[in-house]
């Protein structure tokens, strides 16, 4: 799979995640995005040990534009 059939497979996921858990258990929309932002918190946690190497980069990644 190439980037962007990953990023689309991780989003459908996390969409069937989120509507299975609103539809079959007894949870809020608001405690369902204090999740998300504390896993987003965690995440870029994670990422701040990241050091960038130019020398190891395969170049720009090309994001289709946004036409919203």
């Amino acid at each position: 799979m190439d980037f962007y059939e990953q990023t689309d497979a991780f989003t459908f996921e996390l969409d069937s995640l989120v509507d299975r858990y609103m539809r079959d258990f007894d949870i809020n929309i608001y405690t369902i995005v204090g999740v998300l932002e504390a896993k987003q918190k965690e995440l870029l946690e994670m990422g701040q040990g990241f050091e960038f190497r130019p020398e190891e980069d395969d170049g720009p990644i090309d994001f289709p534009p946004d036409f919203s």
